[in-house]
């Protein structure tokens, strides 16, 4: 019988992600699992364990960025050897038969044989921060590979602005093991921490566990913007204020500070906080905080209010000239630009 699109087995498109493949692996693996057709007859049996058999080779491949490369361009006709036949996988001209469950116990996180317990899904707290396990867990030692190694166990992260301006140590369990993960200070956005060692148990007897792989989430903070080291806050600042000069109060890190406002600030003026922004990559001093102004005018207005403001329409001081315009419009240029 002829080999089926290995996209077909898993019932994706070409273009699908790679999480896609793995829930798509997840959820026929788990319906095709020899264990749930024992008490099948013996034609429904053989099917589940081709089916299965078929879904493991699929997923071996389309998981592995050059596998799958090389099947997207030359499908099973790869040059030194192809794909698949003969109850094996074959790639670049090495071939090595395969058990599919070794790729499924990998992919569940079991250890052991072909009855294996159930894997390991969910996310735990972990100090305050959620550790969500990614769907299916990485490195699933395909035939090139340290075939011996265990599968490596994703989680995230997250931590707070304060938490990334001084670094933490988060302290949780991983399989029931208490771990200390700790984290210098200015840590990014998409950043991974590898932990070796710490990741799921090899399918193999004595083999090496996989490692945690920490994925860094930041929690946005509800008054402060992060630019890379930079902190930036965008300040409402009312127009008497910003037409007679005074101070304003902006947020910290460390607390509020009062900085003071020159009379005739300008909607789309920064004004910068030097050493008030984050640890830079380095290690070697700290971004700034960049205060983003913008002049509030209230929607609406007393009659008191509204008499003296008009009292002042009239003022030539007050229009804004053709040179006035252009520095106005440099400014909220320069803010739009800004990276």
């Amino acid at each position: 019988m002829a080999k089926r699109d290995y996209y077909e087995v898993l019932g994706l498109k070409k273009g699908a992600s790679l999480d896609e493949i793995k829930k798509a692996y997840r959820k026929l693996a788990v319906k095709w699992h020899p264990d749930k057709w024992q008490q099948a007859s013996e034609a429904e049996k053989k099917k589940a364990e081709e089916n299965f058999k078929e879904l493991a080779e699929a997923y071996d491949v389309l998981s592995d960025d050059q596998k799958r490369a090389r099947y997207d361009q030359f499908g099973f006709n790869a040059p030194g050897g192809g794909f698949g036949g003969n109850g094996g996988a074959s790639y670049g001209g090495f071939s090595a038969d395969f058990d599919p469950m070794d790729i499924f116990n990998s992919f569940f996180g079991g250890a052991g044989g072909r009855r294996g317990g159930r894997g390991n899904f969910g996310g735990f707290s972990f100090d305050g921060a959620t550790f969500n396990f990614g769907g299916g867990n990485g490195g699933f030692g395909g035939f090139g590979r340290q075939r011996m190694k265990g599968a490596d166990r994703r989680i995230t992260l997250k931590v707070t602005l304060q938490e990334v301006a001084t670094g933490v140590t988060k302290k949780g369990k991983i399989q029931g093991e208490e771990i200390a993960i700790p984290l210098p200070a200015g840590v990014s956005e998409g950043q991974v921490f590898t932990i070796p060692g710490k990741g799921n148990p090899s399918p193999y007897a004595g083999g090496e566990p996989g490692d945690l792989l920490i994925n860094i989430e930041e929690i946005p903070d509800k008054e402060l913007l992060r630019d890379h080291e930079d902190l930036v806050y965008n300040l409402a600042l009312p127009f008497c204020t910003a037409a007679l000069g005074g101070t304003a109060e902006v947020p910290t890190l460390t607390g509020r500070v009062r900085l003071t406002v020159k009379p005739g600030t300008q909607s789309g003026s920064m004004l910068r906080l030097k050493g008030q922004g984050l640890p830079k990559a380095d290690g070697y001093g700290k971004g700034d905080l960049i205060v983003n102004v913008l002049v509030y005018v209230p929607e609406t207005l007393t009659d008191s209010e509204r008499k003296t403001i008009e009292s002042l329409r009239s003022s030539a001081n007050l229009q804004p000239t053709e040179e006035r315009r252009q520095s106005m419009f440099s400014r909220i240029r320069h803010l739009f630009e800004r990276k």
